[in-house]
């Protein structure tokens, strides 16, 4: 988190902040904002945003949107300009591909976006990268698809639509009104009826008048609520993990792994980023609590897909305990087939438990990025 930001409330948030691990908060996005990022401090006004509550009939009036001009390129529409966006209440979602708590928001804003569009609404989702994968082009249109985004996406690989707008989360929503001042914030994950009325009111859409369909629940959990406490994500690599030493190590076999920690086991190469294996059997071990856990992995250049063989208390994942992505091979081991750089599903039990999740590259050229959970 850089220093131009305030401390989001206890509780408060669930979104991802930039350089430092993504916080599981309390389900609730929204958060008084003072003066935050360039947009904002210029002015010395906010958009409204109230923990608790917002009275979307008095909403404030906040600075004028910077603009789009900084995106490096466009999905799902052509280059979109001021003129685009005139007379329109535009709902800005900054968001990442691999970050969970982002993926979870998407329905969410489909949905606005399917049920509003008709009222007035536009959706722009702004891809700022977390990771160096992320900012492959070809790599974000593919996660597009996949994750089902039919609304316009501005990439940002060099931030500069995130700075401009003083953005420090991921998931982070900004909506502006149809004459271009921004009126309303949201960080994280939640809160979505709060903000789909602050959309309906800007739109004037009636009260009496149909709401955005609910998506159903997804595969990766949910976020916690404040009286729910599971581990947060866990990095690997060593700008923001713990685990890993720089360059080609072997590590020594971990008899135990504190809870909420991880550890490796094996042939290891740590980067600011990632940590690679370079032996086949090298190993990450991980001591959480939550109901879904997921991995963003990937493979290095010119490596064929990796073998992942996934072992939860020691065994086998149990089939309770399976997701989409669970393999089993001849000899009844579990595992997943890392071939692209994604989010991983690893595991989603009935209920927050705590485990120990094990994961053995079955070849060198594994890239491990982070561990992210849900309830």
């Amino acid at each position: 988190m850089t220093s131009e930001s305030p401390t989001p409330p206890a509780g408060d948030a669930t979104g991802s902040p930039r350089r430092s691990p993504r916080k599981y908060l309390a389900i609730g996005a929204v958060l008084v904002v003072v003066a935050i990022g360039a947009v904002v401090v210029a002015s010395q006004s906010s958009p409204s945003s109230v923990s608790g509550g917002v009275d979307v009939k008095n909403l404030k009036v906040g600075p004028a949107v910077p603009g789009l001009s900084k995106a490096k390129g466009w999905l799902n529409t052509k280059p979109l300009t001021s003129a685009d966006l005139t007379g329109k209440v535009v709902l800005y979602d900054f968001w990442t591909y691999s970050c969970v708590n982002c993926v979870r928001s998407i329905p969410y804003v489909r949905s606005w976006y399917q049920r509003y569009a008709a009222d007035g609404l536009l959706v722009v989702g702004v891809h700022s990268p977390e990771f160096d994968f992320e900012k492959n082009p070809s790599n974000v249109a593919a996660a597009v698809k996949r994750l089902g985004v039919d609304y316009p996406v501005a990439l940002d690989p060099n931030m500069g639509i995130w700075n401009a707008f003083g953005n420090q989360y991921w998931p982070e929503e900004w909506v502006a009104d149809k004459s271009g001042h921004l009126r309303y914030q949201s960080i994280g994950e939640g809160d979505y009826t709060q903000t789909e009325n602050v959309l309906r009111e800007l739109l004037g859409v009636k009260k009496s008048a149909p709401r955005a369909k609910p998506p159903t629940a997804g595969s990766l959990g949910a976020p916690p609520t404040q009286n729910q406490a599971i581990t947060q994500e866990t990095y690997l690599g060593l700008e923001r993990g713990s685990v890993a030493q720089p360059g080609t190590m072997t590590y020594p076999p971990l008899p135990t792994v504190p809870p909420n920690e991880a550890g490796l086991v094996g042939s290891w190469d740590g980067t600011d980023q990632y940590v690679q294996s370079t032996a086949p059997g090298a190993t990450v071990v991980l001591s959480y609590q939550a109901r879904s856990a997921n991995l963003v992995m990937s493979v290095a250049r010119n490596t064929p897909p990796v073998k992942v063989v996934v072992q939860l208390d020691g065994q086998p994942v149990p089939v309770a305990d399976r997701t989409a992505q669970t393999q089993v091979d001849a000899q009844g081991q579990t595992y997943v087939t890392v071939s692209t750089p994604d989010l991983y599903k690893l595991v989603l039990s009935p209920a927050v438990e705590t485990h120990t999740v094990r994961l053995i590259a079955q070849a060198p050229g594994l890239q491990v990025y982070s561990f992210t959970f849900g309830a």
